[in-house]
Formats: C-alpha cells, sequence, structure tokens
C-alpha cells in the first residue's frame, strides 16, 4: 500500500498486495455502528468491514525519501451504502488516513492465551521510531476550488495556517477520539465593504427558532463528514437569507444562481461565524470566519442529473450528535498532540487564498502560535467590496451582479468519497529530527514525470477506509483533474537520508 492521491492506484484490492495480513485480526462489523459508519451519525451510512494490517510507504517506493509503516491498522469496508433522506440508496467509494489516537498503536485480542497484535498508527508508529518528536500532527484542509493547498505535517504544523488565538482542548476527552467542543453561536457578518444582506451583522442564529437550545451546542469537528450537521432549525435560520430552496429529497439547500444575491455574496467578504467556547484564559471565546466563497458546493451524477450548487447544511442523518465537517474545517486549522493519552488538540482560525505555504514547520509544545497575518489580507483578492448602492436591489430579478459573474458551482468540492476527499491533494510533510540537524535540508523536487502522476485527493480521518463499488461524486466544478492535481512533491517531503 503506497501513500499518493487515491485516484493514482484505483481501489484497494488486498489479493494485489504482497504485503497484506488479512488473517491475523478476526474481528469484523457488519450493518450500522461507529466501526461501519466513520461519519459518526452525521450521513445515514451501512455495510460490512474487517479489520486487517498493511505495510503503507510514504513518499516514492524504494527510494531513500520513503519512509515505511508496518503493520497498519487498516479497517477494509465493503458494499457501503449512503441513505438520504428520501430513502434512496447510494454506494460509495472512499479512502481515508488516519491521524493517530490517544494510543500509539491499536490491539487487538486474540483467543486466550494468545499474545495481543499491535497494528500500527502513522503517527505513533513514526514517533516510536525516533523519526518525529511527537507524536502530533498539524492539518488545514484548505480550497482545492480556491487553489489553497491541504497543509497536513506529522510530528509538527505549518504556522502560517494558524490565523489569531488559538484554543486548546484535552485529545482524550473520550475513547473514540473525537474533538467536541461547545458551540455558542452562528452569526452572519461582512469583513469590510457593505453587507449584502438586509442587516450589517446578524448573530443567535444557532438557537433561532429551537426553544431547546438554552446557551450551547456540544460538536464534533469531524474530517470524515462532508456538511455542517447542525439542527435543522440552525440550517433554517441561517439559509433564511440567502437565495436557497430547500430540496428535502437530498436534504439540502439548493442555491438559485440565477439571482443576483448569489453573485453580490458570493463575491462579497461576507462571512458565517462560527462561536466557540474556549478554556483559554486569555479569549472569552473564540471566533472561526467561514466565507461563503467555501459554502458553495456542488452535486453530480449518480445524485442528480445535473450539477447543481447548494449550500451544506444539514441535521445528521444516522445519529443525534452533531458535527462540523470538510465544509467547516476549509476555514480552520486542526492541530492534536496525541502524547500517549495526555495531550491536547487545538483549533484555530485557518487562512484564506493568499497564504504562502511554510517550507519549514513549527515543531509542536505545549503551546501553539500562530502568524502575524491579518486574517482579511489572506481573502483580500478573492473579495469584491459592495457600496451602498450596490449591497441591495429593489428588484432582484432585473438587477445586475455588481461583482465579477461567479462560475457557478466553482469553488469546492465536499464529496462523500476518496475522490472528492478534502478539497486538495494530501500533504503528509513529516517533520524529521534529523532534517534540524542537516540545517533543513531539503530533497530536490521530482522530475515532471513523477509529478504528472498526481490526479485525485485522499481523504482524512482518523482511520483507513477502502471499498471497491462506485461512488457518488460531488466534485468542484465538474472539473476532477483540475480540482485535484497537486506536483508530487507537495506530498512528501523528507531528507536524504532514511535510515
Amino acid at each position: 500500500m503506497s501513500f499518493g492521491p487515491c485516484g493514482t492506484g484505483g481501489l484497494f484490492d488486498p489479493r494485489a498486495s504482497v504485503t497484506v495480513d488479512d488473517t491475523s485480526i478476526s474481528y469484523s462489523v457488519h450493518n450500522h455502528g461507529p466501526t461501519v459508519d466513520w461519519t459518526l451519525g452525521a450521513m445515514n451510512n451501512s455495510g460490512e468491514a474487517r479489520y486487517i494490517m498493511d505495510q503503507l510507504t510514504l513518499g516514492p517506493v524504494g527510494t531513500q525519501n520513503s519512509v515505511v509503516v508496518p503493520n497498519l491498522s487498516v479497517r477494509m469496508m465493503t458494499d457501503i451504502t449512503t441513505t438520504y433522506p428520501d430513502g434512496s440508496q447510494y454506494p460509495l467509494q472512499l479512502g481515508q488516513l488516519a491521524l493517530g489516537a490517544s494510543n500509539a498503536n491499536q490491539s487487538f485480542t486474540q483467543p486466550t492465551g494468545n499474545p495481543l497484535i499491535n497494528a500500527s498508527l502513522v503517527p505513533g508508529y513514526l514517533w516510536d521510531q525516533g523519526t518525529i518528536d511527537t507524536a502530533s500532527y498539524g492539518l488545514h484542509i484548505g480550497s482545492a476550488a480556491l487553489k489553497l493547498p491541504l497543509s497536513l505535517w506529522f510530528g509538527g504544523y505549518d504556522q502560517s495556517r494558524v490565523v489569531g488565538p488559538v484554543n486548546a482542548l484535552p485529545s482524550h476527552n473520550n475513547l473514540l477520539d473525537n474533538f467536541f467542543i461547545d458551540l455558542l453561536d452562528i452569526g452572519i457578518d461582512v469583513e469590510y465593504g457593505t453587507s449584502p444582506f438586509a442587516h450589517s451583522s446578524k448573530g443567535g442564529l444557532l438557537a433561532e427558532g429551537n426553544a431547546s437550545i438554552i446557551s450551547s451546542i456540544s460538536v464534533d469537528l469531524n474530517p470524515a463528514a462532508p456538511y455542517l450537521h447542525l439542527p435543522q432549525s440552525t440550517c433554517a435560520a441561517i439559509t433564511k437569507d440567502l437565495p436557497v430552496t430547500y430540496e428535502p429529497k437530498y436534504g439540502l439547500y439548493f442555491w438559485d444562481v440565477n439571482n443576483p444575491r448569489y453573485d453580490r455574496i458570493l463575491g462579497s467578504p461576507s462571512y458565517l461565524y462560527f462561536v466557540f467556547r474556549t478554556t483559554n484564559l486569555e479569549i472569552a471565546n473564540l471566533t472561526i470566519k467561514v466565507p461563503f466563497q467555501l459554502l458553495n458546493l456542488s452535486l453530480e451524477q449518480p445524485l442528480i442529473t445535473r450539477p447543481t450548487t447548494y449550500f451544506p447544511c444539514q441535521p445528521p442523518q444516522g445519529s443525534s450528535t452533531y458535527s462540523l465537517g470538510r465544509a467547516f474545517l476549509q476555514a480552520a486549522f486542526i492541530g492534536v498532540n496525541w502524547a500517549q493519552g495526555l495531550g491536547h488538540w487545538y483549533l484555530a482560525q485557518a487562512p484564506g487564498p493568499n497564504t504562502a505555504m511554510n517550507a519549514i514547520p513549527t515543531l509542536f509544545a505545549n503551546t501553539i502560535n500562530g502568524s502575524s497575518a491579518k486574517w482579511s489580507d489572506t481573502w483580500k483578492t478573492h473579495w469584491t467590496a459592495l457600496r451602498d448602492d450596490e449591497a441591495t436591489d429593489t428588484n432582484d430579478s432585473l438587477a445586475e451582479p455588481v461583482a465579477h459573474r461567479l462560475s457557478k458551482g466553482a469553488y469546492v468540492g465536499i464529496g462523500l468519497g476518496c475522490a472528492a476527499a478534502v478539497g486538495a491533494a494530501l500533504l503528509a510533510f513529516i517533520y524529521d529530527k534529523r532534517r534540524r540537524r542537516r540545517k533543513n535540508a531539503f530533497v530536490p523536487p521530482p522530475s515532471t514525470s513523477e509529478q504528472n502522476t498526481t490526479q485525485e485527493a485522499t481523504e482524512i480521518d482518523r482511520e483507513i477506509y477502502e471499498v471497491a463499488d462506485p461512488e457518488p461524486r460531488e466534485i468542484y466544478g465538474g472539473k476532477r483533474e483540475q480540482a485535484w492535481e497537486m506536483p508530487y512533491h507537495d506530498y512528501v517531503q523528507r531528507t536524504s537520508e532514511l535510515e
């Protein structure tokens, strides 16, 4: 099993691997359950899964720039389907890279008298081997459509992907190692210029129309879930000010792309903001801003006959657990220092597309420090501020849009499966301690022929799954190659010495 975009090697076939061990672990899962439904109930998924082990190679296979993770813990999933609100079912294809857990590895019990079987998890194994200083990672999903590539470092983080204050919470808050946090409110605002809405700013959307929400709700920040999985009342409150129509078949809100307000909203510096409770005594709350440009997604076949743009707010379909998935995480940074059950996970605002990627990561310590960048500056080339006379119109059906015409559905793809994974090809940078001794020397970029091998993205979460059925595609602008193509050296950068 080599690390790379899932489109390069196709679906995982254990029969084609000479290193696979699909007999030692006897544990298997059928139908619904947390080990089958990787979205924690965000989607209504079902199927079969069993645990196997295989060897994972990070970097070009067979070269000194690669590192091998043996006995990787893998959940191989088959016959996976998702059920939409109208009862229609669609087969899924997915691939997700595990980013670790509180324990350095995953142990499986065997019949009485037999020793435990220990399977590897990537950051835990790299830490145990001394390749990285801490079993940790720093992640910003980014946006493929806006050409802000995904950033993932093992053992460190890209400081340029952290803007403003950082909140820290224990990484061992429950056995599932999920990232729960209290969401206090949701609102709409504009960074500068005139608001494209009838109001300049509006809060209170989390609890609007729902007396059962007193002060907050608990949400899981879950890269495996695709949407903003919030109460139906919250979705209705948010979309009341948007030119969208609710489609009960899909449980989603379709953008009215012919309404001039569509262009005004998406082209303006307006955003949806999320207010979280913090444990940082220096700040009362943490606010994450998600520009509306990141919330204009596209459904494609076989879910729908023609590409259709939608706003990604939907109640959880398979449980009562609320979560903020990849649609939200385009605008947020998550860092985790597992520290064998004694560590923390970190949440912060992530920047926009006017951001240069740092060549050298920052090591994880007890705290994470952000860059000195101003968040609005990281978006300024993608926004057009509205004047007072441009913001609203008495007859939207006849008004001409004031911002540049935005291509319909050309912002981002947040799919259910591997090919439409996280908005960009995966950057699995490993901060090697030997790199520091070599004065941060990097391997030269690979040749053009190597770069051209990149086609599609690999989805990120805490587990690895593979299935062998066609899946619904929700791809940026319907242009899959353009959406996911990145140079290969953006995947793994290591020193020329790997012993």
